[in-house]
């Protein structure tokens, strides 16, 4: 979500729609994040990218993570490099085969001559533990609503 260098209004919309987050104080939740993301920059996304490895996810769980995440890169119907390279991050950690997360990605006719549901699959071609990508990229985030 933030990983493009922004979050669009499109993005915070779709995740305020999902029935997970329904209850939530959402706008709270993100600022808190942000913040978070803003001072500690990678280590944040590395604390998040080894929560996602310690979670004791079922393969159903797993695949509601990956169409969340989907869902949230497309929404703004602009495909970022850097939003499937942190999608693929996620991906390394998930235990569910391939062919099963496959089945949870979402078909978006809008986007398919910009990325097909494989293309979030294949192998990066960065090692899964670097995110030098995103040096310096959260310092002028904001959350447009």
């Amino acid at each position: 979500m933030a990983c493009d260098g922004e979050i669009a209004p499109e993005e915070v919309e779709k995740i305020r729609q999902l029935p997970q987050f329904k209850d939530m104080e959402l706008q709270h939740i993100l600022s808190e994040y942000l913040s978070q993301l803003q001072s500690e920059g990678n280590i944040f996304l590395k604390q998040y990218l080894d929560e996602v490895k310690a979670a004791a996810l079922t393969e159903d769980e797993e695949c509601e993570l990956v169409s969340i995440a989907i869902q949230t890169i497309e929404v703004d119907k602009s495909i970022e490099y850097n939003e499937v390279a942190f999608f693929k991050k996620i991906r390394k950690r998930l235990k569910a085969s391939d062919v099963k997360l496959l089945m949870a990605i979402p078909e978006n006719p809008a986007i398919i001559e910009q990325i097909s549901p494989e293309d979030y699959l294949l192998p990066d071609i960065t090692d899964e533990d670097d995110l030098s990508l995103w040096t310096n990229t959260f310092s002028n985030l904001n959350i447009v609503v």
